[in-house]
């Protein structure tokens, strides 16, 4: 194999890899702070009828994350580290081993 050809192999697997994991890495989930919550200033004390139906508050549940966080980035990590020791392993295969000889 051409050192032309390990560094194609290598920017295509470093290229899939990026494809593959920087949307998630990207994403970004806005969680509802203090900060992002408008704050409303008290103002003049006027009549308000009383509500017919009244609404307790609920708290937020967590948000779920999505599939493609739970299963597609360990995967994607899982098959990224296999092409790591397979590509080891092959280059010893064909390098190390054939280096060096018995002369008998």
């Amino acid at each position: 194999m051409s050192n032309l050809q390990r560094r194609s192999l290598v920017s295509i697997v470093i290229g899939l890899l990026v494809l593959i994991l920087a949307p998630a890495g990207l994403a970004q989930v806005e969680a509802q702070t203090d900060a992002t919550i408008p704050a409303v200033e008290p103002g003049p004390v006027i009549d308000v009828p009383t509500p017919a139906v009244k609404i307790v508050p609920q708290t937020p549940a967590e948000p779920e994350q999505a599939w493609t966080f739970r299963y597609l980035i360990p995967t994607s990590l899982v098959i990224a580290l296999l092409v790591v020791v397979g590509s080891i392993v092959a280059y010893f295969l064909k390098v190390v081993r054939t280096r060096y000889r018995l002369i008998q």
